[in-house]
């Protein structure tokens, strides 16, 4: 399926059930602004850093690979965090290239709650399966086996440290490759936002006869959406995945667990929406005397990621001490305060009325 007839698909997922005008505002809103911001100064920033991140991991994968040491496996752990990092910026702008061929769940497969792809990691590693050492090949596998997930079991998980005296050639040989695969991911990814791609002209000029946008309302609907929907998701599954009730937590099945990553990649997207809502200039659609709303949303927003901040460490202490499982408890409250703010006061003085899928409104 061509690339915009897949965006359009994803677009009107978004979309449907999502904004409606209200009357005596939606005449009024002017969303190329919005668009244009969100492009420049979100989506291909983003990318670009993106794109060097990965491109940093395989160059020093490939380097452990080659002269392996405790200092260049150090060295692929930090790009790796990097990465990670890099890529909780964006990710929840699923929109465009990130929805075609896969690339979304070939850079992150999440959740997996059968750990499927860490069962197929350690199949290929005990089999030495020659198809994941082959950047063609890997390509062609599960899309569990060919991302972040998978290459941060190689480079963290069970025997990882024997990277470093050059004893585990066939586990150095596929991390290489999945870092390989990233970086040409990540490349398609930012090609697909450049200037003279026809997805960047549909996306700044909503029309009736354009696959992306028939109107800026439904522009307008694709950027606030993505917010609130990413602030769900880091709520009820990147956190909520493994904050249960006490004694009942499921920490073995959180994101980047092998890393200790899982509560800095909550706090890197929580920052991506951030620079999301602040970048794109959304809040120029509110009326006068509501300008105010865009400066309680920041406030909101600070709290969440002051708060997640603070509770980087070992996840199985952090929910089994009293004092950091009351801040992830509040973490998901705060995150929940600040989708309110969104649905409830941005949307309506925007002359958007919510609708079911936009935001639970819990």
């Amino acid at each position: 399926m061509p690339l915009l007839s897949r965006t359009r698909i994803v677009f009107a997922t978004v979309l449907a059930g999502a904004l409606l005008p209200v009357a005596g505002f939606s005449a009024d809103l002017e969303a190329t602004g919005v668009l244009k911001d969100t492009l420049k100064d979100y989506v291909r920033p983003a990318y670009s850093e993106l794109q060097d991140n990965f491109r940093a991991l395989e160059q020093r994968t490939e380097m452990l690979c080659r002269s392996p040491s405790e200092q260049a496996l150090g060295k692929v752990r930090n790009a790796f965090e990097d990465a990670a990092m890099a890529w909780a910026g964006i990710e929840w702008f699923r929109t465009g290239p990130a929805m075609s061929d896969n690339r979304l769940e070939r850079v992150l497969f999440y959740p997996d709650r059968k750990s499927t792809g860490l069962k197929q990691v350690r199949r290929a590693m005990r089999t030495e399966d020659a198809d994941v050492t082959s950047k063609d090949t890997l390509s062609r596998q599960s899309v569990a086996m060919q991302g972040l997930g998978a290459v941060e079991f190689l480079v963290f998980g069970k025997d990882a440290d024997r990277l470093a005296d050059g004893a585990a050639g066939f586990r150095c040989a596929y991390a290489m490759t999945v870092a390989s695969n990233l970086a040409g991911i990540a490349l398609e990814l930012s090609e697909g936002w450049a200037d003279d791609e026809k997805l960047s002209a549909l996306f700044v000029a909503p029309a009736s006869d354009n696959p992306l946008f028939r109107d800026d309302v439904e522009a307008l609907n694709l950027v606030l959406g993505t917010i609130i929907h990413g602030l769900e998701a880091i709520r009820d599954i990147r956190i909520g995945g493994f904050l249960r009730e006490p004694g009942n937590d499921r920490t073995v099945s959180a994101l980047y667990r092998y890393s200790g990553l899982t509560m800095q990649s909550v706090a890197a997207n929580l920052e991506g929406l951030e620079r999301l809502f602040n970048r794109s200039g959304i809040e120029r659609v509110l009326p006068d005397g509501e300008a105010d709303l865009a400066d309680q949303v920041r406030f909101e927003f600070n709290q969440s990621i002051r708060t997640a901040r603070s509770l980087e460490g070992n996840l199985d202490d952090l929910v089994a001490e009293e004092t950091t499982r009351r801040k992830l408890v509040y973490l998901q409250n705060s995150i929940r305060y600040t989708i309110k703010r969104l649905n409830d006061e941005i949307a309506p003085a925007a002359g958007l009325a919510a609708g079911f899928s936009f935001g639970d409104g819990d």
